[in-house]
């Protein structure tokens, strides 16, 4: 399967990722830079990171925009509920930016008991 791609414009900021939990939930999360073969991860985040605090979910992606062409960025979270009650459901959003302008949005939801883990990817394209 192929993977979602996000284009940059080579030239402009490097891009950002934001991640965005909803429904009342609690998320520990990491986000990751592969090399074009899906190897080598390097950590966009410091280390594991939380949506609970008080530290922004938003993270500056790649030393530059040059180096990340068909590179795969790669985010996974254990996301859990605050009060586990019949049919609630998950959502995890990560927007992707360049220079304020959104890129792209990709959505991964599901049903939710107690906790989940869900990840998702996308190669850079760079033009």
């Amino acid at each position: 399967m192929e993977h979602k791609t996000v284009t940059l414009r080579n030239g402009g900021g490097l891009p950002k990722i934001e991640l965005r939990f909803s429904n009342a939930l609690f998320a520990k999360y990491e986000i990751s830079l592969f090399d074009q073969n899906g190897k080598n991860p390097q950590p966009v985040t410091p280390q594991p990171q939380f949506n609970s605090d008080d530290e922004p979910d938003i993270f500056s992606v790649g030393p530059s925009v040059a180096t990340l062409a068909q590179r795969i960025l790669f985010w996974q979270a254990a996301i859990s509920v605050l009060d586990d009650q019949p049919g609630q459901t998950y959502l995890m959003r990560a927007i992707l930016t360049q220079d304020g302008e959104e890129l792209a949005v990709f959505d991964r939801r599901g049903p939710i008991t107690n906790t989940v883990i869900d990840q998702d990817t996308v190669r850079f394209v760079v033009e």
